[in-house]
C-alpha cells in the first residue's frame, strides 16, 4: 500500500513538472510574438504621425515689442509714449487633406484672442482655384506679406490706411488686411524657362462681406475685389494692378452705406537677397456729418518705396547653424484727406536680423515729418519675435 502511494506521488509529482515546463514552453514561444506585435503597433504609430505631419502642420509666433515715440506739439508741449506690449501671438494650422484641398486655421492670443485666418482651398488646375472662408483679401502687394517676411515692423501707412489695418474708416472691425468671402484665383499665362515653369499672367478675384473679420451683419451689397499680377518674362519682377469696390455702414448714420473704393497698382523686384517694392495706393471713404446731416467723401492717397537686401553668413567657422542680417530702408509719403492738405512723410531705416531660424530681431527708427506740426516727429521700435 505505501509502495503504491508512493508511487502515485511520483506519478503527480511528473505530471506537474511536465505541466509548468509546458507553461514555459508556452511562454517562451508567445514572448517573440507579443514582441513582434508591439513592435508592428509602434512601427504603424509612427507611420500614420508620419502621414498626419506630412498633411497638416502646427506652426506659430510671438511678438514683444518695444516702442518708443516722440513729438513736439505746437503749443510748446509734447507728446509720446513709451511701452512694452506683446504685440503677437500667433498659432496657425494649415495642411492638405488631398492633393488638391488644403486648409488653414490661424488665430491671434494677443491682446483680445481673435481668429485670423479660417479658409478652405480647392486647386481644381493651374487656371482656376476656389477659396472659401476668412482670408486677406486682393489688395496691395504688400498687404499679402506675412509679419513676419515684412521688412519693417509696422506697414506703410496708406497700406495701414486703405487696405484693412487702422482703417481709415475708424472701423475697428477691419483688421489685418483679411475679409470674409469667397475668392477664385490662377495663373492665366506661363513659360517654361530650364524646365521650369514660370507664372506670366497670374489673377485672383473674390466676392466679400465688406464688414471686416469675425463679424456676422448683413451687408446686402457685397464688396468685389481683385488683383492682377504681371511678370514681364522675369520671374523676380512682378508689377501689379489691384481694386477694392465696396461699401460699409456709416458710424452714427442710421444704418447707411458709405463707399470704401480703393485702388492700387505697384511692382516689386525680389530675389533671394534683393526687396525693393513701391505701390501708389488711393481711395474714396464714404463719411456722414451728423452736424450737417449730409454724406461727405474723404479722398486720401499715399505711396511708399521700401528697400531691403540680405547678408548671410554664419555663426563661425564651419558653422551649421546659418544667420542672416538685412538692413532695411523706406520712404512713405501719405495724405489722409486730399483737401484738408495734411500731408505726413516718414523716413525709415532699420535692421532685419535672423540669428537663427526660430529668433529675429527688428530695429526700426522712423523720422515723421507732419504737416500739421512745426517739429519733427521720432519712433523707435525694437520688436523680438519667437518662431516655433
Amino acid at each position: 500500500m505505501i509502495f503504491a502511494c508512493k508511487k502515485v506521488q511520483v506519478l503527480l509529482l511528473a505530471s506537474l513538472l511536465g505541466a509548468v515546463n509546458f507553461v514555459y514552453a508556452q511562454t517562451d514561444e508567445q514572448l517573440p510574438a507579443e514582441k513582434t506585435r508591439k513592435e508592428q503597433r509602434a512601427a504603424k504609430n509612427r507611420e500614420n504621425w508620419q502621414k498626419f505631419k506630412e498633411k497638416v502642420s502646427l506652426n506659430g509666433w510671438v511678438d514683444f515689442q518695444y516702442a518708443y515715440n516722440y513729438q513736439d506739439l505746437n503749443d510748446g508741449k509734447n507728446d509720446q509714449s513709451n511701452v512694452f506690449q506683446i504685440r503677437r501671438a500667433r498659432l496657425d494650422v494649415k495642411g492638405n487633406l488631398t492633393p488638391k484641398i488644403s486648409f488653414r486655421l490661424q488665430g491671434d492670443l494677443a491682446n483680445t484672442p481673435k481668429l485670423i485666418d479660417a479658409f478652405a482651398k480647392v486647386n481644381f488646375c493651374k487656371y482656376i482655384a476656389v477659396q472659401a472662408g476668412q482670408f486677406k483679401i486682393p489688395f496691395s502687394i504688400e498687404n499679402a506679406y506675412s509679419p513676419l517676411n515684412l521688412e519693417f515692423a509696422d506697414n506703410a501707412q496708406v497700406v495701414s490706411a486703405l487696405s484693412g489695418y487702422s482703417d481709415v474708416t475708424g472701423i475697428s472691425s477691419y483688421a489685418n488686411g483679411r475679409e470674409m468671402g469667397v475668392m477664385l484665383s490662377g495663373t492665366l499665362a506661363e513659360y517654361t524657362r530650364n524646365e521650369e515653369k514660370i507664372p506670366i499672367l497670374e489673377y485672383s478675384i473674390g466676392v466679400f462681406g465688406g464688414n471686416g473679420i469675425n463679424v456676422k451683419k448683413d451687408n446686402m451689397a457685397k464688396d468685389v475685389s481683385g488683383r492682377l499680377d504681371f511678370h514681364p518674362f522675369l520671374k523676380d519682377l512682378v508689377l501689379s494692378a489691384s481694386a477694392y469696390l465696396g461699401t460699409y455702414t456709416m458710424q452714427n448714420a442710421d444704418g447707411r452705406y458709405g463707399k470704401r473704393n480703393r485702388f492700387a497698382v505697384g511692382a516689386e523686384y525680389k530675389n533671394k537677397n534683393l526687396t525693393i517694392r513701391s505701390e501708389y495706393i488711393w481711395g474714396t471713404t464714404g463719411f456722414y456729418d451728423t452736424t450737417l446731416a449730409s454724406l461727405y467723401y474723404l479722398e486720401t492717397r499715399g505711396i511708399y518705396l521700401t528697400a531691403g537686401y540680405w547678408f548671410h553668413f554664419g555663426w563661425g567657422k564651419n558653422s551649421s547653424v546659418q544667420q542672416k542680417l538685412r538692413p532695411v530702408l523706406r520712404v512713405d509719403f501719405y495724405q489722409k484727406d486730399i483737401d484738408a492738405k495734411r500731408n505726413s512723410l516718414y523716413y525709415s531705416a532699420g535692421v532685419d536680423w535672423w540669428p537663427e531660424k526660430h529668433l529675429r530681431l527688428q530695429v526700426n527708427y522712423v523720422l515723421k515729418q507732419q504737416q500739421q506740426y512745426k517739429a519733427l516727429g521720432h519712433s523707435l521700435v525694437t520688436m523680438l519675435s519667437v518662431k516655433f
